[in-house]
């Protein structure tokens, strides 16, 4: 389990800060595995290399002085490679080379083209020089995508549509290029450019590979990922982008920056698991990247900061970056509390982190496909009007449920399709996953009947409403103590559609129906359905994303996914609290790693968890120190090996771990 410390270059370019910083980082040398010292404090991408040169000279001293003083591994972090964002484009010297160029001719201020050779020549100078500082690794940052530099998508520079038109031989200039983007018939541009995306960036990743490895082969490199949703315009291959840049470290990234949304750490973990099971065998380190830029003490929590790592640790991650500390003129009294707090939970990461060696992750996965953006269906004439992130994430508020979510779907017990996100697939993976058991919305059963599946869901769109219906449940057994209940999810201010629901199939079980407000039946809003493929398929059309935290919903949602799994589900919580679990189990699945995150400001009181099919002799508690202490568990009857076990409290944001005893 790897701590690492990316460190800003105020925080080491004069002697006099750097003399601070050794003595800030000797007090918790116990606790600091790595260090990576930043190229940049900005985000724009060029750095006239005569200055870089001098910087350069700078951090090869820094880190022989570091490890002479005994900090193993130093590294430097090229926080620009092609640059970020706009900023500070007005101080600093502008681009020199070919600037990267959006759909609409705009272009950004602080990021170049990737594939403009002066740009190539210089970046190829710009990371000799940065290998040439003797670093024990070099880690490339996320500014390595084709979108959101200030310029939503990118890159319609003359270079760029020059390289497509060669390998497609067209003749498109960048307006006929959008055009036919644009175009509801335009899916075969569409996959070209996005693949043509992917290639610009694995051209780039070599080319810094080639240069490094030229230099020192020892050197290892590590590629930052951006949030996997949210790169789907490049189809990310992270296979040949990794291997192209012949890198063993990986950094999964996201936002949340600070907590005044503290459920956001949630969602940033299952993405960053998404970006996890994408990772090629040969990359080893795999660095969650605790983010606090820019750097307030209020801004985060320390509790949140130690829940946050903790759930990254429970979805893949063997280490933590901290981009969390930034000197005040070499006063840094406002992070010895947050050293303190990492010191002592230290020993639980590393227990935590050995016991979870091999273990996969569990649950339902929300399903992305890194070729969404290639495949989707463009209505209206304006591919470039949205992403997946959206759609991608809505699910995610099931984790507050106690639905298990995971980014990994090779393990996972069932798949959610939320929005758009069919269009992604083929017919044939979407037929794949029809035949295990899915969750689909409204929008996401219109999309799989336009893709020629909807047989399989055993129903179809009757009608939309946007206003003035709710949900009613019926006598069907899931429901239980439920029956005849009704939620208004209002609608109107939900701002979603509400469809209602015809039968397609035989079978059809009806769980809720949509009614009016003065109480006409509209017909069925949430349907469960057994397909000729031997897949059980649940169709929520009515809010399913919003207003769905109270216990009526979590009780049927409960029991409809559990249905829907088969009772494969790996952790049920029947209780009405808002309790996230995170949950690893050995390959055989008999020994599990179970992470319970109170995501409330309430205390729990006592709750009872079912954890679905393991064999454990005994079932502990991970504690602070590392050690266990064991818990008591009742094992229910059957062949399932299902156990239960009875937390008795859990205070507002706090979290415990059980685990698989010893055998």
């Amino acid at each position: 389990m790897k701590l690492s410390y990316r460190i800003y270059v105020t925080q080491f370019r004069e002697e006099a800060s750097f003399r601070k910083l050794l003595a800030f980082l000797d007090t918790y040398r116990d606790c600091v595995d790595e260090l990576a010292l930043f190229t940049e404090y900005w985000h724009h991408g060029y750095y006239p290399l005569d200055d870089y040169r001098l910087l350069c000279g700078i951090m090869r001293d820094r880190i022989g002085q570091l490890k002479d003083g005994g900090f193993a591994r130093v590294g430097i972090n090229m926080l620009d490679t092609i640059g970020h964002l706009n900023e500070a484009w007005d101080v600093l010297p502008q681009l020199p080379y070919q600037a990267m160029t959006g759909h609409d001719g705009s272009l950004a201020l602080s990021t170049f083209c990737p594939n403009s050779e002066p740009f190539r020549r210089y970046i190829a100078d710009k990371y000799t020089m940065t290998a040439l500082a003797r670093p024990d690794f070099i880690w490339v940052d996320d500014d390595i995508r084709m979108q959101f530099h200030n310029i939503a998508f990118g890159c319609f520079c003359p270079v760029c549509i020059g390289m497509f038109n060669d390998k497609q031989a067209t003749a498109f200039t960048r307006e006929s290029l959008v055009e036919r983007l644009n175009a509801s018939d335009g899916g075969a541009c569409r996959e070209a450019w996005v693949r043509h995306n992917g290639e610009t960036i694995e051209r780039l990743l070599a080319l810094i590979g080639t240069i490094v490895r030229g230099i020192d082969p020892a050197i290892e490199l590590g590629l930052m990922t951006v949030a996997y949703s949210w790169t789907t315009y490049s189809g990310p291959d992270y296979d040949k982008w990794f291997a192209a840049l012949q890198a063993v470290r990986a950094r999964p990234g996201d936002g949340f920056y600070h907590d005044e949304k503290p459920f956001q750490l949630v969602q940033k973990a299952i993405e960053g698991s998404r970006q996890v099971a994408l990772l090629p065998p040969f990359v080893t380190d795999i660095q969650y990247e605790l983010e606090n830029f820019p750097f307030q003490k209020l801004g985060k929590s320390r509790q949140i900061v130690l829940l946050e790592c903790t759930a990254s640790i429970m979805n893949g991650m063997n280490g933590i970056a901290f981009d969390a500390l930034k000197d005040l003129e070499g006063d840094w009294d406002d992070y010895h509390d947050l050293m303190e707090s990492i010191r002592s939970v230290k020993p639980f990461w590393s227990a935590l982190r050995q016991r979870l060696n091999g273990f996969g992750g569990g649950g339902f996965v929300p399903a992305v496909s890194r070729q969404y953006d290639a495949r989707r269906s463009v209505e209206g004439g304006n591919w470039f009007a949205y992403g997946a992130e959206d759609d991608a994430n809505r699910s995610i508020t099931l984790a507050g449920l106690g639905i298990p979510l995971t980014g990994e779907s090779r393990s996972a017990c069932g798949t959610i399709l939320s929005g758009s996100m069919p269009y992604g697939y083929t017919s044939e993976e979407l037929k794949e996953m029809l035949a295990g058991g899915v969750l689909l919305d409204g929008e996401a059963l219109q999309a799989v009947w336009q893709k020629g599946l909807g047989d399989y869901c055993g129903v179809r769109i009757e009608a939309a409403y946007s206003n003035g219906v709710m949900e009613r449940l019926t006598d069907d057994e899931l429901n239980g103590r439920y029956n005849g209940e009704k939620r208004d999810g209002r609608a109107l201010f939900a701002a979603e559609t509400a469809y209602s629901l015809a039968p397609a199939g035989k079978g059809v079980r009806v769980l809720s129906e949509l009614v009016t407000m003065t109480g006409e039946v509209c017909g069925p809003s949430f349907t469960l359905y057994e397909n000729a493929l031997g897949g059980r398929v649940a169709v929520h059309s009515y809010a399913p994303w919003k207003h769905i935290h109270s216990s009526l919903k979590k009780s049927q949602l409960t029991a409809a996914l559990d249905w829907v799994s088969r009772g494969t589900m790996p952790v049920r919580i029947d209780a009405c609290v808002k309790v996230v679990p995170f949950i690893r189990r050995s390959p055989d699945g008999k020994k599990f790693v179970l992470m319970l995150l109170n995501a409330s400001f309430d205390a729990t009181g006592a709750v009872e968890v079912e954890i679905r099919g393991v064999a454990p002799d005994t079932v502990v508690e991970l504690q602070r120190d590392g050690t266990t202490t064991p818990v008591e568990a009742a094992r229910i009857s059957g062949e399932a090996g299902n156990v239960r076990v009875t937390i008795h409290d859990l205070a507002p944001w706090q979290f415990r771990v059980l685990c698989s005893g010893e055998s």
